[in-house]
C-alpha cells in the first residue's frame, strides 16, 4: 500500500486518509514527478488502463495499470471490508471517504426497470481531492448580505471548475467572524463540511441526509438564517426548496450547467425561478493567477429577460 508523498518543501501532496489505499506503485510515481506537479485535484485509476492525475495545470497519465481484480481489492479497502454498507451510494456511483474525499466508480451495473441493483467488476475509481478551506467568494457572501435574507443565491459552472470549494468557502465566510450568520450545511455527500477548521463557526451540519429532508430540517427546526446545497437538481429537492423560501430562508446552492439559459431550461431549475427562490444567477470560471473565481452575476430580473429573448430565438430555429 501507499507510502508517505511530499513535495521539495516536505509537504504532503494529497490527503493522509489515501496512503491506506493507493498502491505504492502509484504513490512512488506521484512522489517522483515532484514540485513540478501542481496542486492535485484527482487520482484516477483505471483496470487494464494507464492511472492518471488531474491537476490545476492539466491532466498527467501515469505508467501503472491495475487489473479489475487489484481495482476490487482498493474499493473494498475503501468501504471497510463491507461493500454492503455502501451499497447505496455505490449504486449511485460514488462513496465518500474521510476528509470530504468522494470516489467515483464506473463498472458493470445490474439493472431492474430503469435502477441499479449493483455495481461489479469495476473498472475505474476517481478519487476526488477537496481543495483546502480558503478566502474565496466574498463577492457572494456580499450577495448575500445585499439580499437580505429575501432570495438566495444558485451558483452554476460546468463540472470540475470548483462550485463546491466555493460553497464550502463562502458558508465558513457566512458563519464566521464579527456577524455571523446561522448557517445549515445540507452535505448529503460528507464533502461540505469537511474541514476541522469549520467547527469554530456558527455552523450546523446535516451530514448524510437527503437533499429534501435536510433542506427541511434546516428551515423548520434548526432556525437557520443561510441554507448551503450542493448540487440541485432533483423534484422532491425542488418542493423542500421551494417551501422553505416560503418560510423566509435564503439558499445558497449549486448546478451544473455552462449557460444561464440551458440551466434554466431544466425543468425543476425552472420551477425555483418561478418561484422566485434565487435572486441572482452566478457563473463562475477559473483564473489562471491570485486565486479567486471569476464570476458572472445575472440578477432574477435580467434572467427572466435573458429566457424571454432566448424562447423567441428558438421560436425561429
Amino acid at each position: 500500500m501507499g507510502t508517505t508523498i511530499r513535495n521539495a518543501a516536505s509537504r504532503r501532496r494529497y490527503p493522509l486518509e489515501l496512503d491506506r489505499y493507493l498502491p505504492s506503485g502509484i504513490a512512488s510515481e506521484i512522489n517522483s514527478l515532484g514540485g513540478s506537479l501542481g496542486r492535485i485535484e484527482e487520482i484516477r485509476l483505471r483496470a487494464g488502463g494507464r492511472c492518471a492525475l488531474t491537476t490545476d495545470r492539466g491532466n498527467i497519465f501515469l505508467g501503472t495499470t491495475l487489473t479489475h481484480a487489484e481495482l476490487g481489492g482498493i474499493l473494498n479497502a475503501m468501504c471497510g471490508g463491507s461493500l454492503y454498507a455502501y451499497r447505496d451510494t455505490i449504486n449511485n456511483g460514488y462513496i465518500t471517504l474521510g476528509g470530504g474525499i468522494r470516489v467515483g466508480l464506473c463498472g458493470r451495473a445490474a439493472t431492474e426497470l430503469g435502477g441499479v441493483l449493483g455495481v461489479y467488476d469495476i473498472s475505474a475509481l476517481n478519487i476526488r481531492i477537496p481543495s483546502p478551506l480558503h478566502s474565496v467568494g466574498e463577492p457572494v457572501c456580499e450577495l448575500i448580505r445585499r439580499m437580505k435574507k429575501s432570495a438566495g443565491v444558485l451558483v452554476y459552472s460546468p463540472p470540475g471548475v470548483g462550485k463546491t470549494t466555493l460553497l464550502r468557502s463562502v458558508a465558513y465566510k457566512m458563519s464566521s467572524g464579527v456577524a455571523p450568520w446561522r448557517v445549515a450545511l445540507i452535505d448529503t455527500r460528507g464533502e461540505l463540511g469537511c474541514f476541522e477548521e469549520m467547527r469554530g463557526a456558527s455552523m450546523d451540519v446535516l451530514s448524510g441526509y437527503p437533499k429534501g429532508i435536510g433542506i427541511e430540517i434546516a428551515a423548520r427546526t434548526m432556525n437557520a438564517q443561510l441554507m448551503v446545497c450542493d448540487e440541485i437538481g432533483g423534484e422532491d429537492e425542488a418542493s423542500a426548496i421551494i417551501s422553505a423560501q416560503n418560510c423566509g430562508v435564503p439558499l445558497l446552492a449549486s448546478a451544473h450547467g455552462d449557460t444561464l439559459e440551458g440551466l434554466l431550461k431544466r425543468t425543476e431549475i425552472y420551477r425555483l425561478f418561478l418561484s422566485g427562490v434565487f435572486g441572482a444567477y452566478v457563473r463562475i470560471e477559473r483564473r489562471t493567477a491570485g486565486g479567486e473565481y471569476k464570476y458572472t452575476v445575472t440578477e432574477a430580473e435580467d434572467a427572466y429577460v435573458l429566457l424571454q429573448n432566448s424562447r423567441r430565438t428558438d421560436s425561429f430555429v
